[in-house]
């Protein structure tokens, strides 16, 4: 999951879901696809977190350069 983009983890968490929504899910994997998205979903909530700081950081350096 390292290499994985946020939009790659998404469209996986939708396959995952789509499959258990539409009862395509067999009960036996059904577990272990639970934890794959809740994996895919910490990921996620771990890179737009990275994502939010960074532009908190960008924003207060151009409010600091235009008071300069």
């Amino acid at each position: 999951m390292e290499n994985m983009t946020y939009t790659q983890a998404v469209e996986r968490l939708e396959v995952i879901m789509s499959s258990i929504q539409n009862g395509g899910m067999d009960v036996d994997r059904l577990a272990v696809a639970l934890e794959e998205a809740a994996a895919l979903v910490r990921f996620c909530r771990a890179k737009l977190f990275k994502v939010d700081e960074e532009v908190k950081q960008l924003l207060e350096d151009v409010a600091a350069n235009d008071l300069e």
